[in-house]
């Protein structure tokens, strides 16, 4: 599933996972999420309010959604990410790429300039 960074004003707070997302993907009778962040493991506990807002904030996780995403960028805009389904409320957290069909048929086309060009 694709979700979308949150910030708290000026920094990275976590994860935007959507009332649809939310629905298909988690346990209502389960309190917490598990992350595997890399090499890192994290509960992150899911507040009551979860199923009105899907919104998942840990410092841990925004630490390394900082570290693995923004690298000097301005942190206010949401960035995807994918969380991939491991288990009963159980996700690894990768960075988003677009899929393979998508970035084949970029290089099938061209940039933009030479579709431009082709067409003239």
């Amino acid at each position: 599933m694709v979700v979308k960074t949150i910030g708290n004003g000026r920094d990275v707070a976590g994860l935007n996972v959507g009332v649809r997302n939310a629905r298909r993907y988690f346990d209502r009778s389960i309190a917490h999420a598990e992350l595997q962040l890399g090499h890192l493991h994290i509960h992150c506990d899911l507040s009551p309010e979860f199923w009105q807002k899907p919104e998942i904030t840990d410092p841990r996780l925004a630490d390394w959604l900082v570290s693995r995403l923004f690298h000097g960028k301005a942190k206010r805009t949401p960035v995807p990410v994918t969380m991939v389904p491991l288990g009963k409320n159980s996700f690894r957290v990768l960075p988003y790429t677009l899929p393979a069909a998508s970035t084949n048929a970029m290089t099938r086309i061209g940039p933009p300039s030479a579709v431009n060009r082709q067409h003239k």
